[in-house]
C-alpha cells in the first residue's frame, strides 16, 4: 500500500461524502418545493411511516442514478493522484467535466422520480397515493417506494449513456496498472 494510495482513498471518500451531501440536501428541498400541497416535514414530526419510506426511496432512486456520474470524478482524481497525468491545467478541465458529469445526473435522476410518480399514478388511477400516504398507508408508501427505485433502477444505465453523449470526457493520460 503506497502513501499515493492512501491519499486517493482519503480524497475518493471526501468528494464522495460532498457530492453526496450536496445532491441529496438540495434534491430533498427542491421536492419540498415541487410538492407544496403536502406537507413532508410536518408529516415526518408527526411519525408517519410511509411518509419517510416514500422519502427513503426518492433519495436512494436519486443516489442509484447518480452514482453513475461519480466513476469519472473518481478517474480524475486517480489520474492526477496516482497516475502521469500533472498538468494543471487538464485537471482543471476534467474537473470541470465531471462537475457537468454529477450535475447532469442529478437533473436526470430527478425526472426519472419525477416520470416515477407519473408512471405510478398511472399504474394505479382507481388509489390517491397522496392521501393514502397521508393516512399512513404503509403498503402503498412501500410500493411506491419499490416502485420508484426499481424505475431508477432501469433507467441508470440509460442516464449514464446520456451524460456521456451530452459531455464526451477528455483523453487526459493514463494509469499505471502496476
Amino acid at each position: 500500500m503506497s502513501v499515493q494510495q492512501i491519499i486517493f482513498g482519503l480524497l475518493e471518500f471526501l468528494v464522495s461524502i460532498l457530492i453526496s451531501f450536496v445532491l441529496i440536501f438540495g434534491s430533498y428541498r427542491l421536492l419540498l418545493v415541487l410538492s407544496p400541497r403536502f406537507d413532508e416535514e410536518r408529516q415526518l414530526k408527526k411519525k408517519n411511516i410511509s411518509v419517510g419510506i416514500v422519502l427513503g426511496g426518492i433519495l436512494l432512486g436519486e443516489a442509484v442514478v447518480v452514482k453513475q456520474a461519480l466513476y469519472p470524478v473518481m478517474a480524475v482524481i486517480q489520474l492526477f493522484v496516482i497516475g502521469q497525468e500533472k498538468n494543471f491545467g487538464n485537471f482543471a478541465m476534467a474537473l470541470l467535466y465531471s462537475l457537468g458529469y454529477v450535475l447532469i445526473a442529478g437533473v436526470l435522476a430527478i425526472a426519472c422520480i419525477f416520470f416515477s410518480f407519473w408512471m405510478f399514478n398511472r399504474l394505479t388511477p382507481r388509489i390517491n397515493q397522496y392521501q393514502e400516504i397521508q393516512d399512513n398507508n404503509i403498503a402503498i408508501a412501500l410500493f411506491m417506494a419499490l416502485f420508484i427505485i426499481a424505475i431508477c433502477l432501469l433507467m441508470s444505465s440509460g442516464v449514464s449513456g446520456l451524460v456521456r453523449a451530452l459531455i464526451p470526457f477528455p483523453e487526459i493520460g493514463s494509469v499505471p496498472l502496476e
